[in-house]
């Protein structure tokens, strides 16, 4: 097998991989959710109870270290192609923060129409959930990331801390076509 060969199959193979994952991931979204009901003005804070929270998943940190803040969110509904779709976020302290800004970037193929940023919040109180809503319009089916950048200011420290939303619009990946030339791996010949 040559190593464009290789190349090739790793990446379809990858593709698979991170389609599966994602839909794994979503499966906690759902596909038809509980009636909306009237979402607070953003960045407002709740005191400490599980609200809205229990049907909400976490967001994938860049990091592995548990941060200052918890990020979750719900999907209103199953993003469609040219419909828009709200994201429902639900930021909540672990520590004591001065301040907590967040900043939300769409990857290419959704649209960001709403709430790209929530006001800079000061000293929110722990374990309060502070609800935000991202509204998106995919433009074509597939896999696509939110990007939240969420920055905090302790008494000791200031971060910055980047944390992934996925969303699978319409029929997500389409089937990967076979790499011109592609023939079945060969055997190694026996000495």
């Amino acid at each position: 097998m040559s190593r464009r060969d290789v190349g090739a199959a790793g990446v379809a193979a990858f593709m698979w991989i991170a389609a599966f994952g994602l839909a794994s991931c979503l499966t906690g979204c759902g596909s038809d959710p509980a009636p909306a009901t009237a979402a607070p003005a953003a960045g407002k804070a709740k005191p400490g109870s599980a609200g809205g929270r229990r049907d909400m998943v976490a967001a994938v940190s860049s990091t592995r270290n548990v941060g200052a803040v918890d990020v979750r969110f719900a999907l209103s509904g199953r993003p469609v192609v040219g419909q828009p779709v709200d994201i429902r976020l639900s930021f909540r302290p672990g520590i004591e923060l001065d301040r907590l800004f967040a900043r939300f970037q769409a990857s290419e193929g959704l649209d960001l129409v709403k709430g790209a940023e929530t006001g800079q919040l000061d000293r929110p109180a722990i374990g309060a959930d502070i609800e935000h809503v991202v509204t998106v319009v995919p433009t074509s089916d597939g896999i696509f990331y939110v990007t939240a950048v969420v920055l905090t200011d302790s008494p000791t420290e200031s971060v910055s801390r980047n944390y992934s939303i996925p969303i699978i619009a319409g029929a997500g990946l389409a089937e990967l076509p076979q790499p011109q030339g592609a023939r079945p791996p060969s055997r190694p010949s026996r000495p």
